[in-house]
């Protein structure tokens, strides 16, 4: 048997082919939990954004015309769909949209479906948004950390395809085991592939520490408070059933990640319930259009 010699670093030019070839949801994301800051923003800006993705338009459509949102007489362009949900709301159910378009294919090569990826995805951006609401920070921030967090096992499942690496490869016994395989398959983490993609697409420079130290908050040198706000964000997405099996032991609560949380003692398992709520009113709304 020949034993595979560990790759080397994960160059920009193959990050980006890989990140070409994802779908512009995310970017629409982005810019419109960017732009919906503005409190001046106008429903036609917000609409010009939507609309660049005719899916994401239509889905959204749909959604105003749903039994969660319906009044009466069908609404026919987006503009009316915008002003029933609100804009706030509109972020939300795009964000949901867009990783129900990322992740349905799930993660082969961890052994994760489709299915347990866009639920986790879900949930873990309601907590995170709910958590971020009590400790202080932006919740829309919050929100679009916990949901777009899988995109960097995302590209790697990418690249696996293209090494020829076989299902379950990357589905280990333990997530430090599963990073290392990472590492010495693709030459990065996902976290650290999630970090690099974030800053090419711009984001606040504030998200990006969180992204690459979110596993282990310690070692974040600008001790963040997001960066510990998504590793109990992940705690909480696991104690709902809802984590990866390929994460199952990296959550855990201890006195130093909360104090970098800014959280008492009792709000994770006090957001349990609201997540869990919250996550399956945003996902049967997904499903209902």
């Amino acid at each position: 048997m020949i034993e595979r010699m560990p790759a080397g670093p994960l160059s920009d030019q193959r990050l980006a082919a890989a990140a070409a070839k994802l779908p512009t949801g995310p970017r629409i994301f982005q810019q419109l939990s960017a732009a919906i800051k503005n409190p001046d923003i106008s429903t036609g800006e917000i609409v010009a954004l939507v609309r660049t993705d005719p899916t994401l338009s239509a889905k959204i459509l749909r959604i105003a015309n749903s039994a969660a949102f319906s009044r009466g007489e069908p609404l026919g362009t987006l503009d009316q769909a915008i002003d029933r949900i609100g804009f706030s709301q509109v972020n939300q159910l795009v964000g949901g949209v867009v990783s129900s378009q990322l992740f349905t294919s799930g993660l082969p090569v961890y052994g994760v479906s489709g299915d347990e990826l866009w639920e986790h995805s879900l949930t873990a951006a309601s907590a995170l948004s709910l958590l971020a609401e009590v400790a202080g920070e932006d919740a829309r921030n919050g929100y679009t950390l916990g949901l777009l967090r899988p995109i960097g096992r995302l590209l790697l499942q990418r690249l696996a395809l293209e090494q020829l690496c076989a299902p379950f490869s990357g589905r280990l016994a333990t997530s430090q085991l599963v990073e290392a395989w990472e590492l010495n398959t693709f030459g990065a983490t996902h976290a650290q592939i999630l970090e690099r993609l974030f800053r090419s697409w711009e984001f606040a420079p504030s998200l990006l520490n969180p992204l690459r130290y979110h596993m282990t908050p310690a070692e974040d040198p600008e001790r963040s408070r997001m960066t510990a706000l998504l590793h109990v964000a992940g705690w909480i997405t696991s104690e709902l059933g809802r984590g990866l099996s390929i994460e199952r032991e990296a959550w855990h609560l201890d006195d130093a990640i909360l104090l970098q949380a800014g959280l008492a003692a009792d709000i994770p398992h006090q957001v349990l319930d609201q997540t869990r709520r919250s996550a399956e009113r945003l996902q049967g709304m997904l499903k209902a259009a």
